[in-house]
């Protein structure tokens, strides 16, 4: 079935890719926000892995599991996320407390 819908995705058929990654898209999401701990950079972080799993699904030579591999992906960009980014995450600062 996966090499199936591996074979369709390569074609270029979106709905095969789809079917393909759906099921970890929730554990990659998770997987994402543990590393990064925001929802929207996890968000963006899975997307940005599965952009990149689409565009290198011809490299893909299935000597690991599909889950695998968009693993590896997901865990590359999430290092790959700049931190510190002021739009992404803003810096609170603190103010110290005083006493008389």
């Amino acid at each position: 079935m996966a090499a199936d819908l591996i074979e369709r995705a390569r074609a270029g058929d979106g709905e095969a890719f789809r079917e393909l990654t759906e099921p970890y898209r929730r554990e990659l999401l998770v997987h994402c926000y543990r590393m990064l701990g925001s929802v929207q950079d996890a968000e963006d972080a899975v997307q940005d892995t599965l952009l990149a799993a689409w565009r290198g699904l011809g490299g893909f030579e299935g000597r690991s599991s599909v889950r695998t591999w968009l693993y590896q992906i997901a865990t590359n960009r999430c290092l790959n996320t700049p931190l510190g980014q002021p739009a992404a995450r803003p810096r609170v600062e603190h103010s110290r407390c005083r006493t008389a």
